[in-house]
C-alpha cells in the first residue's frame, strides 16, 4: 500500500473515530448530521458528499441506539 493512501485511509477513520464520538454526544441526529459535516468542512477528513457523511451518521446512530430498544 502506497504511503498516501495509508494515510488517506488513516484520516477516514480518524473521522469516523470523531464523528462516532459526535453520535453519542447529540441529542438528535439532526444534531450529529450538522456537527459531522461541519467538522469534515473544516477539517477536510475525508472527500464525500454531505448526503455521504449524513448516510455514516445515519448508521452510526442506528448501531449506538439499538442498544436502548
Amino acid at each position: 500500500m502506497s504511503k498516501t493512501k495509508a494515510w488517506i485511509m488513516d484520516l477516514q477513520e480518524e473521522f469516523e473515530d470523531k464523528v462516532a464520538d459526535i453520535v453519542k454526544e447529540s441529542e438528535h441526529v439532526a444534531e450529529a448530521y450538522a456537527s459531522a459535516v461541519k467538522l469534515n468542512n473544516e477539517n477536510h477528513y475525508v472527500n464525500w458528499e454531505n448526503d455521504e457523511i449524513e448516510y455514516l451518521v445515519d448508521e452510526m446512530w442506528s448501531e449506538q441506539w439499538s442498544n436502548y430498544l
